[in-house]
């Protein structure tokens, strides 16, 4: 499940007209057991922390547009390292660099949520936005 978030649309359309600049992008992973949906808020996800884990920075020149119905725009995959028992991760969220305000989220499918034990585990993820 994965849903653009109402505060997402908004930014969307407000860079569409030149009202607000854009923003880098920061991929984050969250560990509560949590569906996105288009009211989300920073509130609503707990994000990874300890273990090796880190957001990671988006740069706007690394997303490629995919034609198509729906648009989809997505950027290189990226992979979380471990260093120990992070626990259960749910999914991922996007966030604006400096407003932090929650742009667009994924639940992952089955087989999540992943289970980080071991030292060494590794999460991929490729961050995309699709279209309403």
């Amino acid at each position: 499940m994965s849903a653009l978030s109402l505060a997402g649309q908004g930014i969307a359309l407000a860079c569409l007209v030149n009202l607000r600049q854009p923003q880098n992008l920061v991929l984050r992973l969250y560990t509560n057991d949590y569906t996105p949906h288009r009211y989300d808020k920073e509130q609503h996800y707990v994000e990874a922390s300890g273990f090796g884990y880190s957001s990671y920075e988006i740069d706007g020149a690394a997303w490629t547009l995919k034609p198509g119905y729906p648009l989809v725009v997505a950027a290189p995959t990226h992979t979380f390292k471990f260093t120990g028992a992070l626990g259960d991760v749910y999914g991922y969220y996007l966030t604006q660099l400096n407003s932090g305000f929650v742009v667009y989220a994924e639940r992952f499918p089955p087989p999540g949520p992943y289970h980080v034990r071991i030292a060494d585990s590794i999460i991929e993820v490729t961050p995309q936005i699709e279209s309403l």
